[in-house]
């Protein structure tokens, strides 16, 4: 369904990437309280209360980051959080975040 590539993003890409929308955050949300979760665009649609057609262009969004990851399981196509890079991304954006408070940057 999807096709996801990794590109090097700087700390403040990734958190407009990873807040870019109310879905995506929707989203984030519940893959942060469900680490576990392994469902397909629909049933994580169902899950936010969103459409299918909604949450598709979010959920590739953060499979291109990284964020999460699909996989085939009998018929379906399932997505899940790819906790490593979820990990490395927060820790990308913590230090970003460190970086302009210390700059003074906005």
């Amino acid at each position: 369904m999807f096709s996801g590539g990794q590109a090097e993003l700087s700390g403040s890409e990734i958190l407009s990437t990873l807040l870019g929308s109310e879905v995506r955050g929707d989203l984030l949300v519940l893959f942060h309280r469900n680490p576990g979760l392994i469902d397909t665009v629909d049933g994580v649609a169902r899950r936010i209360g969103r459409t299918t057609v909604a949450v598709i262009s979010e959920v590739r969004e953060l499979l291109v980051l990284g964020v999460l990851k699909q996989k085939r399981i009998g018929a379906s196509e399932v997505v899940f959080l790819d906790r490593a890079k979820d990990r490395e991304l927060l820790e990308s954006v913590a230090n970003h975040l460190k970086t302009v408070r210390i700059s003074g940057e906005n």
